[in-house]
């Protein structure tokens, strides 16, 4: 037997029409609690037509699916897909899955009425996708990477041969502007050399100002949950790192003048010859790099 047209089945995640007779165990639910005392994942979510009359301190526990390995709670207002053990006792050993974000650009919340956007429970229309928007090109990862996406402006991607951990990645205000003036950064590439077979690895770590910390360093610093004052505090008092380049130069000109400077007759002040005058001139100022700093 076939048939002339296809045929596309949908459901409704609200309704509730003749439960006996459905074998469907996965439902949608509006996050209401994530408080636990037990600090186990277990979070306390809504289910239309379930739990309409029922107050919310008295909903069911839902349990997380994912191990404890992964941590990510929903937020309140927040949907997640609510796996039922047994449709006929639907309070009983409740599981949750999500939270269900329909599209990049909301991973911070996306609200009962977006979340399933890209469903065909959709109640709205989605947005347009972050990839028609040239400047958040970069901003989020590629179809390819494997990547864990923080909630607030943070990511880690895993690339081909490539590792990035970021912060600041967007601009403050507009989730799909790449930021391009002071994004953190820690960049791991494994890649080809030029013109060769071979490859090489190399790190970068970019930032507004970094700081190579030891615990028994001088000064000695915070080891555990640092502040805005505690990082402040390590920038403020630790040593400032030598440009090694001008570093190099500064003492070359210094070996110079030690070698080749000649005085006068006892009394008579220095001959300032060229090499002396280099030696005056130099910036000491401009051995330091300020703003990367160790202890």
């Amino acid at each position: 037997m076939g048939y002339d047209k296809p045929v596309i089945q949908t459901t409704n995640p609200y309704k509730r029409d003749d439960i006996s007779a459905t074998n469907r165990t996965i439902f949608y639910g509006e996050v209401v609690s994530i408080d636990d005392t037990t600090d186990g994942g277990r979070i306390k979510a809504r289910i239309q037509g379930f739990d309409n009359k029922t107050a919310n301190e008295d909903l069911p526990w839902c349990y997380p699916m994912l191990p404890k390995f992964f941590h990510v709670y929903p937020q309140v207002g927040e949907v997640v897909r609510i796996f039922l053990e047994d449709i006929r006792f639907p309070e009983r050993s409740r599981f949750w899955q999500g939270s269900i974000i329909s599209q990049l650009q909301k991973i911070g919340f996306d609200s009962l009425y977006t979340a399933l956007s890209t469903t065909n429970l959709a109640l709205t229309l989605p947005e347009p996708a972050v990839s028609t928007y040239p400047d958040a090109e970069g901003v989020y990862p590629l179809k390819t990477d494997v990547a864990i996406i923080g909630k607030v402006n943070t990511d880690v991607i895993l690339r081909i041969n490539e590792v990035h951990i970021r912060a600041g990645k967007h601009e403050n205000e507009d989730v799909l502007k790449l930021n391009v003036k002071n994004p953190a950064e820690i960049s791991l590439v494994y890649e080809p050399i030029k013109d060769t077979e071979g490859f090489y690895s190399n790190t970068i770590i970019m930032s507004d100002k970094v700081a190579l910390i030891s615990h028994t360093g001088n000064p000695q610093f915070k080891a555990a949950r640092l502040g805005a004052k505690d990082r402040q505090r390590i920038f403020d008092e630790g040593h400032p790192i030598a440009r090694g380049d001008v570093l190099v130069e500064a003492l070359n000109v210094l070996r110079n003048a030690i070698i080749s400077h000649i005085h006068g007759y006892s009394n008579l002040p220095a001959d300032k010859n060229a090499v002396i005058r280099d030696l005056e001139n130099i910036n000491l100022e401009a051995i330091l790099q300020k703003n990367i700093v160790t202890n």
